[in-house]
């Protein structure tokens, strides 16, 4: 992830670039980007942004409004530099065999 540009990046810095340019170019609309990383390893999902508590492990839940979700920590983001920061902060917290 931390290598690349929206330029010449990998699909990660693509989708942040056209999600971006996306919103720059719908003036008449309001966006909130909010972002969140999650890895499954070892059947158990782990929030790669909060690994303060309970070793980043988080439960699946349902719920009849929502469906199948994570209550993970999210992040609100306003650009592409912003997201990227995140991500790659949440990259440095993957686990790797």
């Amino acid at each position: 992830i931390a290598e690349g540009s929206a330029q010449g990046g990998g699909i990660v810095h693509m989708a942040a670039n056209d999600i971006f340019q996306h919103i720059k170019g719908a003036t008449d609309r309001i966006f909130l980007v909010r972002v969140s990383f999650l890895e499954i390893y070892n059947e158990e999902v782990r929030d790669l942004l909060d690994t303060s508590s309970n070793n980043g492990h988080l439960p699946i839940r349902e719920d009849p409004q929502r469906g199948v979700f994570v209550p993970s920590k999210e992040e609100i983001v306003t650009n592409m530099e912003s997201l990227l920061q995140i991500l790659f902060q949440g990259d440095k917290a993957r686990v790797f065999a």
